[in-house]
């Protein structure tokens, strides 16, 4: 279940230095639930301006699920915009679980993963894994910044036509590829604090590309998973849309991943 758990956080999570009307904050708390019970929860703060965005991110497990395992992480990036998408950033995670302490992190400059690293190193480096070349690290974002969804002027910014597009990540272990194709526009859950109106509907398939084992059937089962969907918000000022919802099926059942706050504010 870790791989699809670490999409839906990392799904979660300007067109040109023109494309936001002002400066804006976004101040968004998710709940996770799988199959109706909830395990855990998650805060972004997002601030944007003309030439780009700085965000931090926390999540951790909760209810009776902390009391079995613990885990708990947080994030943070900041970076800028050209050319209708984020051209360049500093990313860095720490998580902690039960199973592993880990530090990640990532520079992006003009497109290209200059720099990575993970500590500790995973152990299994080697070992049937499709190499990271240069041109895998080329033309990618950052987990975090993969949340932004950057949408030219001029055009409604909730247009079908938002929904599709390919989001190449690299997360500094894997690098993989969320297609995401419009499925339809629906209004947006009255439990949602801060936000009401219409969201895109997105359908969303994983395609990995480099860093995953061949031998794990996990990697094809994802790849093949149809029922991947993501609903997309506009934060209020801007042409920039970010998932507040995420819905992953796995094989214990389906993961949600939920805003219960989505206040977009000017700064």
């Amino acid at each position: 279940m870790r791989r699809p758990a670490a999409l839906a956080v990392l799904v979660l999570a300007a067109a040109t230095s023109g494309a936001l009307a002002q400066q804006a904050r976004l101040d968004a708390v998710y709940s996770v639930h799988l199959t109706g019970i909830p395990i855990g929860q998650g805060a972004v703060v997002l601030d944007l301006n003309e030439a780009g965005f700085a965000a931090a991110g926390s999540a951790k497990f909760t209810g009776l699920v902390r009391m079995i395992a613990k885990g708990e992480g947080t994030s943070t990036v900041r970076g800028t915009f050209q050319n209708n998408r984020v051209i360049s950033s500093l990313y860095s995670t720490q998580s902690n679980s039960t199973e592993r302490n880990e530090k990640i992190d990532i520079n992006v400059v003009n497109g290209f993963a200059k720099e990575f690293s993970v500590l500790p190193p995973p152990k299994d480096l080697d070992q049937n894994r499709v190499p990271i070349t240069q041109a895998a690290r080329t033309n990618v974002v950052d987990p975090l910044s993969a949340g932004l969804m950057l949408v030219s002027a001029p055009g409604d910014v909730l247009s079908p036509e938002s929904c599709n597009r390919t989001v190449p990540i690299f997360d500094a272990r894997f690098r993989y590829d969320v297609v995401l194709s419009y499925l339809r526009t629906e209004q947006a859950s009255n439990k949602v604090d801060g936000y009401k109106g219409p969201v895109l509907v997105c359908q969303a398939r994983y395609v990995p590309i480099a860093g995953h084992r061949t031998d794990r059937p996990s990697v094809q089962q994802l790849a093949n998973n149809r029922e991947l969907f993501v609903w997309l918000a506009p934060v209020a000022g801007t042409r920039v849309l970010v998932p507040i919802k995420v819905s992953i099926s796995t094989g214990v059942g389906t993961m949600v991943v939920e805003a219960t706050r989505f206040r977009a504010s000017p700064r």
